[in-house]
């Protein structure tokens, strides 16, 4: 097992594509780690040039900027067919490549959070804090509308046919045309500011930090990635931010205005978005977070489309310097 020359864009992402990748890995989200002025390592692993796994790593930084540390976000990616040795084997070098990393850039530890089973016998210690979601809600789409809509649960059935009755109209919004296929496609940049205005009043209410707005347009100028608006008497009352990605769509971000949830649009927006994956080919669509405690009436919307729940197993920090991984630990309150 060796460190392979990086390959084109296109490739990356192919391979993250046919082996169930996230978008967190790709390329894409690698150059936005960069528009917010982070730094990013990219490695190819394999045989006989042949590509086995993928990582891509980001640098984070304490708050204050202190210190900093290593971040690998649902990763790495490995080639499905592989076995557990093989699978050891891609770890170890991505830990020896991160040591060196780590030295240059005098970084504190190396965190991982992946989506697969993780060897028992790689040490690092259990991260005490997640940064990506642990538990989330993954509809097949494989299954045809009909037999999606008929397992929502009634009153989320009942809900978008109210919206569509109370004539609200759907949307989208991109920065980049070549990811859409909707005839009612509209320049992204002119709702973004609406967007945002209704992601803020949804955080104080659900009671989440957003991001801020550059976030929310670097996401769209760098992922394949739109809004999708609901709109209800020319006023956009609800929106949300997905992204396409491999075989599966991720809702990502949304908010919704307050004043008019009687009108429902946000149960509308959600089957649009299930249709419109849908009918690009897409076969998972992911939810992206939910936690009973931490969002509750999110958590409740979410589940009422009935996707299946998964949990990811709890990440793991690889300790470089111990000090100040302590008071890292202080800082975030454990």
């Amino acid at each position: 097992m060796r460190i392979l020359s990086l390959t084109t864009k296109d490739e990356w992402n192919k391979f993250l594509a046919e082996n169930r990748g996230s978008f967190l890995q790709s390329w894409g989200w690698g150059e936005f780690q960069t528009s917010l002025l982070k730094k990013i390592w990219r490695f190819c692993l394999g045989e006989e040039n042949k590509v086995l796994g993928e990582a891509q790593l980001i640098k984070e930084t304490f708050p204050l900027n202190l210190k900093n540390f290593l971040y690998i976000p649902y990763g790495p990616c490995f080639k499905e067919e592989l076995f557990v040795k093989a699978r050891r084997k891609i770890l170890n070098l991505v830990f020896k490549e991160a040591k060196k990393i780590a030295q240059k850039e005098n970084a504190v530890f190396l965190k991982i959070e992946p989506t697969l089973p993780w060897p028992k016998d790689l040490g690092g210690e259990k991260s005490f804090k997640r940064i990506q979601p642990k538990k989330t809600l993954i509809l097949d789409l494989k299954k045809s509308g009909e037999e999606i809509f008929k397992n929502f649960h009634p009153k989320t059935r009942y809900n978008i046919r109210l919206a569509q009755r109370k004539g609200v109209k759907i949307f989208t919004a991109t920065y980049n045309t070549q990811h859409t296929t909707h005839n009612m496609q509209q320049a992204a940049s002119k709702y973004i500011d609406i967007f945002y205005k209704l992601v803020q009043r949804t955080a104080t209410r659900d009671k989440f930090a957003p991001y801020q707005k550059g976030y929310y347009k670097k996401i769209l100028e760098n992922l394949p990635s739109e809004l999708f608006l609901a709109e209800y008497k020319q006023k956009i009352i609800a929106a949300n931010l997905l992204i396409f990605f491999g075989k599966k769509t991720t809702y990502l971000h949304g908010g919704a205005d307050y004043k008019y949830r009687k009108i429902m649009a946000p149960h509308l927006l959600q089957w649009t978005q299930i249709q419109e994956s849908q009918k690009r080919g897409y076969e998972r669509y992911d939810f992206w977070g939910i936690d009973e405690k931490r969002w509750p009436g999110l958590t409740r919307f979410k589940k009422s489309f009935q996707g299946e729940e998964l949990e990811y197993q709890n990440g793991k920090d690889f300790v470089f310097q111990s000090f100040w991984y302590k008071i890292y630990k202080l800082i975030k309150g454990f």
